[in-house]
C-alpha cells in the first residue's frame, strides 16, 4: 500500500485563496508534474509556512495525499530568488514563465525537464539577466519541448529553405514563411533576417549563451511580436501576464517592489 505522506521538490506556479484562512497551491513538481494541494491555515498570521506558499517559491514541501487535493503540511525552502522579487519587470517575467508552464501542462503529469527549464529561467532571472531575453529563449523551448517547435529553418508551407531576406511569419502555418507563399495571404507579418537568426540562436542556445544575444528595442519588440502570436495560436487565448508586462514597458523606470 502507497504511503499517504510524500515528499517533492516543487516551485509554486500560483494561488487561490479558500475558506477562511486556508489556500490552495497550484504546485509544479519535477517528479510528480503539476499537483493542486490546499495549505490548511497558511494565511493567519501565526503560521510558519506562509513563506512558502507565495507564487514562484521554491521548496521541498512535505504533503499528505487528499481525497480531492493533497495536503501541505511542511516545506523547507530551497530558493526565494529575492533580488527577482525586487524588481517589477523581472518579477512579471516570473509569473509570466510560470503562467506558460500551468497552461502547457496537465495535472499528475511528469516532466523532470520542463521543471529544470523552469527553474533555470527563474534562476537567470534573479541573476539579473535581460528579462525579455530570458522570456523569448523560454517561449522555444518551452515549445519545443511541448512538440510545438516553430519551423524556423525552411518555410512551413512549401518547405523550401528561407532566403536571407525578410520573410514572413505565420503561426496557423507552423512559423517562418518564405515571401512566395506569403504572397498568396492577405496578411502576414514580416519577419527580418535579424528576428529570424535570433530565433534560431536562441532554440539551439543554452541561457547563458543565450544572455550572450543583443536585443535592442526594434529587435525585443518583433520577438515579443512573433512569439506571442504564437503562443495564442497554440493556445488559443491571450496569456493573462503579458497585459502586466505591457504596462511596465509605459513606464520610465519600474519601481522596486520594496
Amino acid at each position: 500500500m502507497a504511503s499517504r505522506t510524500y515528499r517533492a521538490e516543487a516551485i509554486v506556479l500560483k494561488t487561490n485563496d479558500f475558506a477562511e484562512a486556508d489556500r490552495i497551491l497550484v504546485l509544479f513538481t519535477r517528479h510528480f508534474g503539476k499537483v493542486r494541494v490546499v495549505a490548511k491555515g497558511i494565511r493567519r498570521a501565526t503560521s510558519r509556512m506562509a513563506g512558502h506558499a507565495e507564487p514562484l517559491t521554491h521548496a521541498t514541501y512535505q504533503l499528505a495525499r487528499g481525497r480531492e487535493l493533497d495536503v501541505l503540511t511542511g516545506a523547507e525552502a530551497r530558493a526565494i530568488y529575492p533580488d527577482m522579487r525586487d524588481d517589477l519587470a523581472l518579477i512579471a517575467a516570473g509569473w509570466y514563465v510560470a503562467e506558460l508552464v500551468d497552461r502547457f501542462t496537465a495535472d499528475r503529469v511528469p516532466s523532470a525537464p520542463l521543471f529544470d527549464l523552469l527553474e533555470t529561467s527563474l534562476r537567470a532571472l534573479d541573476a539579473g539577466i535581460h528579462a525579455p531575453t530570458v522570456c523569448r529563449w523560454f517561449d522555444l523551448h518551452l515549445l519545443d519541448r511541448s512538440g510545438f517547435r516553430p519551423e524556423l529553418g525552411e518555410c512551413a508551407q512549401c518547405r523550401t529553405a528561407l532566403a536571407e531576406v525578410t520573410n514572413a511569419w505565420e503561426p496557423a502555418a507552423g512559423g517562418a514563411i518564405c515571401t512566395g507563399c506569403a504572397s498568396r495571404l492577405p496578411y502576414v507579418a514580416p519577419l527580418t533576417v535579424r528576428a529570424l537568426k535570433s530565433l534560431r540562436y536562441l532554440l539551439v542556445s543554452d541561457l547563458d549563451s543565450a544572455s550572450r544575444l543583443r536585443l535592442d528595442a526594434p529587435l525585443t519588440s518583433e520577438l515579443d511580436r512573433h512569439l506571442r502570436g504564437f503562443l495564442r495560436y497554440v493556445l488559443d487565448r491571450d496569456i493573462s501576464t503579458t497585459h502586466l508586462m505591457d504596462e511596465l514597458r509605459t513606464l520610465p523606470h519600474p519601481a522596486p517592489v520594496s
